[in-house]
């Protein structure tokens, strides 16, 4: 397929043309196809496409637009048409051979041409690479206006082609031929003084001097009019040959290279003797530029925070390429951030460039946009470098713009520069650690300093990563010979003085973040001390927000604006985050500007944030219902709605850091009621994601909090939780006693319905540990207390769970009946989870019964159910049950797959119960598929899991398997198994004694 974008938009495919569809798509098109193989961002896009006025669903339809273009140029999606649309890092771009592209070909063959010495060859090749040019670039879907923005570049390389195309044209002696295009060409650009001269060079040569005069005195006059000002050197030296008689100086062979020598203060400064690491960033740079010089004018912008390296980067980067551009190497500080300087203005920086470049001062332009035309007249034959450090913003840099094709400008700014045309940009994050070793090695220059030591690792750490605190530290270190890097890894780990620790000279980490934050209005430097007050890792627009005491709406634009300006990095789409230092960096300001209870007031309405979005979501998790009645100081101004279960847990997810981080805070610093009722409110967001450990560490935090405020009904709730996730964790002895201890206080306080809860948790760790009898005994208690405060929620719980003790004891039919009384009570209330959990005990009665096609269908429904409610342990329990179905079916590969994922599923949410049980589910299936080796495996890593978890029924199963496996190779070992089994089911009063005595009997006969 060909492309042709010098002209209409057109493509074609074995000479047969495409259609492209809409002016949008095709403007689309060939807006990715100027640069084939770089991501072109979105936002950069539907800036162009909709002329700077996007509308609100520009994203959507400009994903429509590329869904119509693969449709008619990629059809497959696989590339075979010779193109593919492709969406990566945040934009699109094509995949394509440049040389089916016009644009790229012309380039091509213009480079080509520069390399001939021949000047008929070069013009040859110089004219099929114009001829390419059907009218101006993507001529009937680009404004004039997008034209400039995407293709200035383009058509000064088209002026500069036919130049040199004429130049080739007299050289070869071909003067009479090109007489009519180039009085053509200076009457439709009497500006353009080379076109003039060339003419004026033709017009010699063919023996007409008088017209060459005449032609010369036409320009003079245009350009006075015009512009105000006198013909240029080569004019003036050409019109006096004339007047002389003397014939033009002949055109070289070839174009010509001039040097220019930097001007004061303009070389590029020397590269960093210790420069460190940045592999893939110079690799990414160097890769940005085109196969050869010429070829293309390449703007690199090199972002990143304050300390991070990015002139380091620059200028090393122009000491690799100096060969490349041989011309001139240029250097220029614009001083954004510079102590006691202002930026400097385009005006004056356009004026120290072109002094660098050899202009005399008096030739220098007064205006703006005037210099602006000389500095890239001045370039226009250059292959030149420039690097422009420490800029303000694309305004500060776009008038010192190359406009030549021969040049690379290298840009470090702060900011990030997504408004400067035509820039790709380079963000800088902080070294690698092995770097940041490295870096802080080669600074020390000492033992002290060596990169595996585990001091070094330490200080890199705890400077951030960042170059400039690195470098500061290690500076720090070499100066005091008495200090090792463990001291100076002490004197770092004070949050407090840290910042005043990297400290050395004039420079200081603090002092670097010192110029960004100046540079901000006063609502974001609010905004940003504040940001220093948050106990956790990152923030939303809410949590910020909340810290301000500003909408959300406001806090996110203040937050994006942090980001551009790298005072904070986004995480993700929406979440924020700042570098270490700068968080310390933060908090000190706030210590600092802010009084005492204004930052108290943030941190309130901060708490006050998290627990009402817990409070919101986790009402959505819990199938209890919710235990805690809130009360805010300072509720959010935008009060959180989570509509859906999903909704719920994604916030929990996203939040769970912090939630985390904000208890352990409050508990710290004087907010004993959200250190009780944020873990409480979490309990079971913590065990549908099933972690355990985790709620049980935050609720004694929780436990502390409500002890110290007098809470009773706080500490019985409490207590309780912990006993659930004691239970779930194997711990029985301690779940029991904590139950007995929070069924005291609720017995206290009069507190039924909680005593009911606590009943029936009760009756299941007697479950647990196959005291079924006694199990039954609590959950009948429960039961009552239940039914008489009207918790049907737990009432439901409460039937299943008898019902399970029923299957356990081989009691089928009343089994069933608690299984459905307590199915038709989940379903009154909606409990969906709920509802999953007793299909699947009604399955394991059906599978007990032998009848394995109810089991399997209760089973899958139980699936779908836990799956659809983001119940891990319900889905791991379902999993292993299907498992156990298709063993009885003879399908042992699916048994053994159900089995696996159970298995996996119950070793992430902690629940070393039903991993025993699973463990002995594949030990069954195992030896049902006839490979008793791995049977018995599976069979004694349940049976140590049981035994350390005290899970008696699990021990005494793992022991029948083992028996079972060993009876043929090794019946002693078998008896004594069995032995071990029957003690145990004796003991638990359960059918299962029967057949395990039966089995012993067989095997003595």
């Amino acid at each position: 397929m060909q492309f042709r974008l010098l002209g209409r938009v057109e493509a074609s495919r074995d000479g047969v043309p495409v259609p492209l569809g809409r002016r949008r798509e095709r403007l689309l098109l060939g807006l990715l196809l100027l640069e084939p193989g770089v991501p072109v961002p979105v936002g950069r896009l539907a800036s162009l496409l909709w002329d700077d006025e996007p509308p609100a669903t520009a994203r959507m339809a400009l994903n429509t637009h590329v869904s119509r273009l693969r449709a008619v140029l990629d059809p497959h999606g696989d590339g075979a048409s010779g193109i593919r649309l492709v969406s990566r890092d945040g934009g699109y771009l094509a995949e394509v051979d440049t040389r089916a592209v016009d644009v790229h070909e012309f380039r091509a063959l213009v480079e080509r041409a520069r390399e001939q010495a021949d000047p008929a060859a070069r013009s040859a090749l110089m004219r099929d690479a114009l001829a390419l040019w059907r009218g101006p670039l993507l001529a009937e879907v680009a404004s004039d206006r997008i034209r400039e923005r995407v293709g200035a570049q383009l058509a000064q390389l088209r002026l500069t082609a036919l130049e040199d195309r004429f130049d080739a044209e007299l050289a070869a002696g071909r003067h009479r031929g090109v007489l009519g295009e180039l009085a053509d060409l200076v009457l439709e650009q009497p500006l353009h003084e080379r076109f003039a001269a060339q003419l004026m060079r033709a017009l010699w040569a063919a023996g007409r001097p008088g017209e060459a005069l005449k032609a010369f005195e036409s320009t003079r006059r245009v350009l006075a009019e015009e512009l105000g000002t006198d013909p240029g050197p080569e004019l003036r030296e050409l019109h006096g040959r004339l007047l002389r008689g003397e014939a033009p100086r002949p055109e070289p062979a070839s174009p010509p290279a001039r040097r220019v020598t930097a001007g004061p203060g303009n070389y590029l400064p020397g590269d960093v003797a210790d420069f460190t690491g940045r592999e893939a960033e110079v690799a990414q740079l160097l890769a940005m530029l085109p196969a050869t010089a010429g070829t293309a004018v390449v703007v690199s912008a090199i972002d990143g925070m304050a300390g991070i390296g990015k002139t380091a980067l620059a200028v090393h980067a122009a000491h690799r390429l100096t060969d490349r551009y041989p011309d001139a190497q240029l250097f220029l500080d614009l001083h954004a951030h510079t102590v006691g300087r202002g930026p400097v203005d385009p005006h004056s920086a356009l004026d120290t460039l072109l002094r660098a470049l050899g202009v005399e001062s008096r030739d220098i332009p007064d205006g703006l946009d005037d210099r602006a035309a000389r500095w890239r007249a001045e370039l226009a034959q250059r292959r030149a470098l420039i690097v422009l450090d420490n800029a303000a913003n694309a305004a500060q840099v776009r008038p010192l713009m190359p406009g030549s094709a021969n040049c690379l400008a290298l840009i470090t700014s702060r900011r990030r520069l997504t408004d400067l045309d035509g820039a790709r940009t380079i963000p800088l994050d902080v070294l690698p650690p092995a770097d940041a070793a490295s870096l802080f090695a080669q600074v020390v220059g000492d033992d002290r300093g060596a990169t595996g030591a585990p001091e070094t690792a330490v200080v890199v750490r705890l400077c951030g990563f960042l170059p400039l605190a690195i470098r500061i530290a290690a500076a720090r270190l070499r100066s005091r010979p008495v200090w090792t890097a463990r001291d100076l890894a002490d004197r770092l780990r004070g949050e407090h003085r840290r910042l005043a620790e990297l400290s050395t000279g004039d420079r200081s980490v603090a002092g670097a973040f010192l110029l960004s934050y100046q540079q901000l209005s006063p609502a974001r430097q609010s905004l940003f001390r504040r940001l220093g007050l948050h106990p956790g890792a990152d923030v939303d627009a809410h949590a910020a927000a909340a810290l301000a005491g500003i909408d959300p709406d406001d806090a996110e634009r203040h937050l994006e604006y942090l980001v551009d300006v790298h005072l904070l990095d986004q995480t993700r789409a929406g979440r924020y985050r700042p570098h270490d230092l700068l968080r310390h960096f933060a908090a000190d300001l706030a210590r600092r500007e802010e009084p005492e209870a204004d930052r108290r007031q943030s941190v309130t309405r901060l708490l006050d944030y998290y627990l009402h979005g817990a409070h919101v979501a986790c009402g959505q998790l819990d199938r209890r219902g919710q235990r805690v009645t809130i009360a805010l100081t300072d509720p959010p101004r935008q009060p959180a709605t989570r509509s859906s279960f999903a909704d719920a847990l994604a916030w929990c997810d996203a939040e769970r850091a912090n939630l985390i981080s904000a208890t352990h805070h409050a508990a710290e610093h004087g907010w004993p009621t959200h250190a009780w009722q944020l873990p409480v409110l979490l309990w079971e967001y913590f065990r549908v994601r099933g972690s355990y450990r985790e709620s049980l560490a935050l609720h004694e935090v929780a436990l502390t909090a409500a002890t110290d405020l007098g809470d009773h009904q706080a500490w019985a709730e409490i207590q309780r939780d912990c006993g659930i996730t004691s239970e779930r964790l194997g711990r029985y002895a301690e779940a029991a006693d904590r139950h007995r201890q929070a069924l005291a206080r609720y017995r206290q306080i009069g507190d039924e319905r909680g005593a009911g809860a606590t009943l029936a948790n009760l009756g299941v760790v007697q479950e647990r540990l196959g005291r079924y009898h006694d199990a039954i005994d609590h959950y009948q208690q429960s039961l009552v207390l239940r039914r008489k405060v009207g918790d049907e929620w737990g009432e439901g719980s409460t039937l299943s769970s008898l019902g399970l003790v029923y299957e356990r004891l081989g009691k089928f039919s009343p089994a069933l009946d608690h299984h459905q009384q307590a199915l038709a009570l989940r379903r009154k209330t909606g409990d969906k989870r709920g509802e999953g959990a007793t299909l699947t005990c009604i399955g394991m009665v059906y599978e007990r019964l032998g009848r394995y096609e109810e089991a399997l269908d209760h089973h899958q429904q139980a699936l779908v159910l836990m799956r659809a409610g983001a119940d891990t342990q319900g889905e791991g329990a379902a999993l292993g049950n299907l498992g156990n179905v298709y063993r009885n079916l003879g399908r042992y590969r699916e048994a053994c797959e159900h089995h696996e994922h159970s298995l996996a599923t119950m070793r992430k949410v902690g629940d070393r119960n039903s991993e025993s049980e699973v463990l002995n589910d594949l030990g069954e299936t195992y030896l049902a598929m006839g490979s008793a080796a791995r049977a018995v495996s599976h069979h004694e890593a349940a049976l140590a899991l049981a035994r350390e978890v005290h899970v008696r029924p699990q021990e005494a199963r793992a022991h029948n398997g083992i028996a079972r496996a060993r009876r043929e190779t090794d019946p002693g070992d078998a008896r004594d198994h069995w032995r071990q089994a029957l003690d145990i089911y004796l003991e638990l009063e359960v059918p299962e004694a029967d057949e395990v005595r039966r089995r012993l009997d067989e095997l003595d006969r």
